[in-house]
C-alpha cells in the first residue's frame, strides 16, 4: 500500500477513476478534482442530474456501461459502496495491478492526513441510522461540533468539501463500505458500535459468516486506546469479540454478561454499571426494545468519546427521530399512517412491528436480499391484520407468509396506499415497513418513503 500512500500524499495530476456516481461517488469526485487529480467518473447510468456539476469542475464522464478500458490508464480506482469487488472494473483493476480504494477509506485517509479527526462509527444489521443520529445529537448537546454522515445522508467525503471545522465525525458504516477496506488500519474509529448481527445482504456477501467477518473489520484496527461497543445479548456477537485489542464495552439486558462501564437495559431504564448514573427513555421516538438498545449503545460510545454525562438525559428527551424510520405521517379517521421505509430487511420490519399494540396493516415488498421471509410469520400472525404486498418479492412474501394474515397483492405504491385506506378502520395502523430493498421501483429507501408520504398526504378525509 506504499503506492497508495504516495498517490494520496500528492494527488496533483494523478489519474483517478471513480466508479459509481451516486452520493458517495459524486462527493469523492469533487474532492479529488479539488485536490488536483485528473478525475474520470463512470457509471452504468446513461445520464444523471449532477453531471453538469462534475463536468464544470473538470471531471470527465464515461457513462452507460462497465468501461473496463479506462482501468489500464488509471493510477487509482475508487469504488462507490454499491459496486461489489466482483464487478467488471475492480476485476480488471486487479488484473492490471491498479490499486483500489473504497470511497469510505479514501475519505478517511484524506481526513486523517489533514485533520486527525476522532470518529465514532456505527455498524450492525439494524438500528445504525438511529444510533448514529442519536449519538451525534448527544455529542452536540455536550458542546461538540459534529459531522454526521457515512451511510446516513451525507457521504464522509462531504466533510472534506465543507468549510466549517468540526470536532469529530459520527459515521454510519455499512458492510458494503467495509468490504472495500484495503486493510482495517485504514479506518479506525475512536469508538465503534456493533449493534447486532442477523442475515442481510447475503445476495452480495454469500453467507452470514462472510458478512460477519466484513463487519468485524471495523474493530480490527483498533488498539487499547480505542473502544468497541457490542450488544452482549446478541447470540452471534460475543464470538466476534475474541482477540480484538480494543477496550470492549457492551450493553444488554443480562447483567451477568456485562461489566463496569456497560449499560444495563431494564425496560425504559438504562443504568451505567459501576456508577450511580441512570437514564430513562421518555420520548415516543425512542419507543420499543430496539430503540432501548440503540440508546444504550449511543450512551456507552459517547461516554467513551468524553461526553458531558449530565447532558445525556436532555439529549434522550429531545431526540427528534429520523425520517423514514417509524416516522408518523398522518392520522385519518383514527387510522395512523407510519413511514418505516428504512425497514429494508426482515429483522428491521419485525422490530418495527413490536412497536405497536394496535392491529397493523403492513405494506411490504421490493427487491429481496437472498433471505426467506417465513421468519416474519410469528410476529405477523400476532400483530398484522392485512398484508399488502408489492414489488419483485411480492410472490415470495405471499408464499412464505401464507396463513399469517389476509394477503392483498398490488402493483404499485399508489395502489398499496389506496387498498390500505379502504381496509383500515379506526384504531389501526398502516405501516410501510417493506422488509426489502427499494431498487426495483425506487432510487432508494428515502425515495420510497417520500412517495408513500406524498400519497398518504393526498388521501381525502372521509366526509
Amino acid at each position: 500500500m506504499e503506492r497508495v500512500k504516495e498517490i494520496l500524499s500528492s494527488l496533483e495530476g494523478r489519474k483517478v477513476l471513480v466508479v459509481g456516481l451516486a452520493r458517495s461517488g459524486l462527493a469523492v469526485a469533487k474532492v479529488l478534482a479539488g485536490l488536483g487529480a485528473d478525475v474520470t467518473g463512470t457509471d452504468r447510468k446513461e445520464s444523471f442530474d449532477e453531471q453538469d456539476q462534475l463536468e464544470q469542475i473538470g471531471v470527465r464522464l464515461a457513462l452507460g456501461g462497465d468501461r473496463v478500458e479506462l482501468v489500464r490508464d488509471s493510477d487509482l480506482i475508487v469504488l462507490s459502496p454499491g459496486v461489489p469487488l466482483t464487478a467488471a472494473i475492480p476485476e480488471a483493476a486487479r488484473q492490471e495491478r491498479v490499486p483500489i480504494l473504497g470511497a469510505l477509506e479514501l475519505a478517511s485517509r484524506l481526513i486523517q492526513l489533514n485533520q486527525k479527526l476522532p470518529i465514532l462509527a456505527v455498524t450492525g444489521t439494524n438500528g445504525k441510522s438511529t444510533t448514529a443520529a442519536l449519538s451525534a445529537h448527544l455529542l452536540e448537546l455536550s458542546g461538540r461540533k459534529v459531522f454526521l454522515g457515512g451511510n446516513i445522508g451525507r457521504p464522509l467525503a462531504d466533510l472534506l468539501l465543507q468549510e466549517d471545522r468540526v470536532d469529530l465525525a459520527v459515521v454510519e458504516v455499512s458492510s458494503f463500505q467495509l468490504e472495500h477496506l484495503s486493510g482495517p488500519e485504514y479506518f479506525v474509529p475512536q469508538a465503534g458500535i456493533w449493534l447486532n448481527l442477523t442475515p442481510d445482504h447475503l445476495d452480495r456477501h454469500g453467507s452470514l459468516s462472510a458478512y460477519a467477518a466484513i463487519k468485524r473489520r471495523m474493530f480490527e484496527g483498533q488498539s487499547a486506546h480505542q473502544t468497541g461497543v457490542f450488544f452482549m445479548d446478541d447470540p452471534r456477537l460475543p464470538g466476534q469479540i475474541d482477540k480484538l485489542a480494543c477496550q470492549v464495552k457492551g450493553f444488554g439486558r443480562k447483567p451477568e454478561r456485562l461489566t463496569d462501564g456497560c449499560v444495563l437495559i431494564s425496560g425504559n431504564d438504562l443504568a451505567l454499571l459501576g456508577s450511580d448514573l441512570s437514564w430513562r427513555l421518555n420520548s415516543s421516538r425512542l419507543a420499543g426494545d430496539h430503540n432501548a438498545e440503540n440508546a444504550a449503545a449511543a450512551i456507552v460510545a459517547t461516554i467513551a468519546m468524553g461526553i458531558s454525562q449530565a447532558s445525556i438525559q436532555a439529549g434522550l428527551d429531545s431526540y427528534a427521530g429520523l425520517p423514514h424510520r417509524l416516522e408518523p405521517v398522518r392520522e385519518i379517521a383514527g387510522v395512523r399512517y407510519i413511514n418505516d421505509s428504512k425497514g429494508t430487511n426482515i429483522d428491521a420490519t419485525a422490530k418495527s412491528l413490536t412497536s405497536f399494540s394496535e392491529p397493523v396493516l403492513l405494506l411490504a415488498g421490493g427487491r429481496g436480499k437472498g433471505t426467506n421471509f417465513s421468519k416474519l410469520c410469528p410476529i405477523v400472525s400476532q400483530r398484522v391484520s392485512y398484508l399488502i404486498l408489492f414489488g419483485e418479492e411480492a410472490q415470495n412474501l405471499a408464499r412464505d407468509l401464507s396463513g399469517c394474515a389476509e394477503i392483498h397483492m398490488v402493483a404499485s405504491m399508489a395502489e398499496a396506499v389506496e387498498r390500505a385506506n379502504d381496509l383500515a378502520g379506526a384504531g389501526e395502523v398502516v405501516l410501510l415497513s417493506p422488509a426489502c430493498a427499494s431498487f426495483d421501483m425506487f432510487s432508494d429507501y428515502a425515495h420510497r418513503g417520500r412517495v408513500f408520504t406524498e400519497l398518504v398526504q393526498n388521501l381525502e378525509e372521509p366526509k
